[in-house]
């Protein structure tokens, strides 16, 4: 089938959360706030970071994870008894224990080398995607020169990557895979603004295809932390960034529930939504995505 393909860490979302914490007066709207900051909580203690704390960690960087899922817990607890503010302080301090662990997990060397091996895998798997548009593009009389500029840096930083995995140096693979994949996506977008833009994409089930976009997802989410990280969601921004970024988690644990009752199109089709939420978020940002 054909679909539109675009391409954060979580722990970005870190500094996001301030621009929440303000307690209004309405309770509707205090609800709304902390069952907000509560999902994103939720997201940061499931990140593959804290997984990946049960292996080879200091005995208090798991626990600092553990402790916030024991909070969430109370968190729920205080909202359905209605008492916001006393959730929205438990909740600060599940933050402040995720931010604690993730500045241990830095010093400790960064994340367990099967997650970035994994996040290795996942930029390689997309980035090549968009090296083969890019080598269609680069035939167009049009487009066709500047696309080859753009493919041969995006070459050139995968190489480097590459290189860079094989020496053992998975941060800094990474890193450079990470910096292709942006360049990737904003430069076809301005290639072809004001043209329909579509990727020919062949799934042999629908469970293929929903794997797929989770791997979107899991990239978006990336480039999302990338631009928060370069300050591109600041003031008024932020809010709408924060919106978009619940709004694609409360699909993508939609779609988790129907691809576990086996409804992969349906899942498909959540997905879809969510990477959009994703999308829109990137272009409040400032990024052309497609």
């Amino acid at each position: 089938m054909k679909k539109n393909n675009a391409w954060f860490p979580l722990l970005m979302l870190l500094g996001a959360m301030g621009a929440q914490a303000q307690s209004s007066p309405d309770p509707e709207q205090k609800q709304r706030l902390v069952e907000q900051k509560l999902k994103l909580v939720e997201m940061l203690v499931n990140s593959p970071a804290a997984q990946a704390t049960s292996v080879g960690r200091e005995a208090e960087t798991p626990a600092l994870f553990e402790r916030s899922r024991g909070l969430i817990k109370q968190a729920r607890e205080a909202i359905s008894g209605q008492r916001f503010d006393e959730a929205a302080q438990v909740l600060d301090e599940a933050l402040r224990n995720v931010s604690k662990a993730n500045h241990r997990i830095a010093g400790e060397g960064g994340l367990a080398e099967s997650v970035q091996k994994k996040q290795f895998q996942d930029f390689s798997e997309q980035i090549a995607s968009y090296q083969l548009s890019l080598q269609d593009m680069g035939k167009d009389p049009r487009s066709g020169e500047s696309a080859r500029k753009v493919l041969a840096r995006i070459n050139a930083l995968s190489n480097e990557g590459q290189q860079l995995s094989k020496a053992g140096r998975l941060g800094d693979a990474n890193k450079k895979m990470a910096e292709a994949y942006k360049i990737a996506v904003e430069e076809i977008a301005r290639l072809r603004a004001g043209q329909e833009v579509v990727m020919s994409l062949k799934f042999d089930s629908p469970l293929e295809e929903f794997v797929y976009e989770q791997k979107r997802y899991q990239s978006n989410e990336i480039l999302v932390g990338m631009m928060i990280s370069e300050g591109r969601a600041a003031g008024e921004t932020r809010k709408l960034v924060d919106g978009f970024l619940n709004n694609a988690a409360n699909l993508k644990e939609e779609a988790g529930r129907l691809s576990n009752h086996n409804d992969y199109k349906g899942a498909v089709t959540t997905m879809e939504k969510a990477n959009g939420q994703l999308n829109r978020a990137l272009q409040t940002m400032g990024v052309p995505v497609f």
